[in-house]
């Protein structure tokens, strides 16, 4: 028994070594500026997929993880599947789909997708989340900017 705590022991402080010492690993490729646009720190929306249904538009997001992120993350895996969270010391972003009513001004989300650095989905989660109103200076008031306002303005010009 004590060599298996031993063990666990030491393969908490290897990965705390590995998570809090190395540099991060960024995502080698670059974003296609014709495909993707930033609209916040480390944030960006696919402008070329974008659908609209009635007053809904439905958007996937890029999210850039910072290391705080990523820290966090392995915290939360690790709680379910130890094994699990060893893969998420190599966490590099992550896609979300989002619906927003432009009218109404909410949001949810509907689909999620961790990546490592090399492109390999870390997990993957469909859910048709709650409507939450989009707080001022949020994310998510930032692309409701991008997409919903300046697409009215567009509109308008026409």
């Amino acid at each position: 028994m004590k060599k298996v705590s031993s063990v666990v022991s030491l393969s908490f402080m290897v990965l705390f070594l590995i998570v809090f010492s190395l540099p991060s690993i960024c995502f080698s490729g670059q974003l296609d500026t014709k495909v993707w646009e930033s609209f916040g720190n480390g944030w960006y929306y696919n402008k070329i997929t974008i659908t609209k249904s009635s007053n809904i538009i439905s958007v996937w997001t890029y999210k850039i993880v910072t290391n705080d992120e990523k820290k966090e993350k392995i915290e939360i895996v690790k709680k379910e599947d130890l094994k699990k969270s060893m893969k998420y010391l190599h966490y590099d972003h992550y896609l979300g789909l989002w619906e927003i009513d432009c009218v109404k001004k909410l949001y949810r989300g509907k689909e999620f997708k961790d990546y490592d650095y090399k492109g390999n989905v870390l997990s993957s989660m469909k859910h048709f989340f709650d409507w939450n109103n989009i707080k001022p200076n949020s994310v998510m008031d930032k692309l409701y900017n991008k997409v919903c306002v300046t697409k009215k303005k567009q509109f308008k010009k026409k």
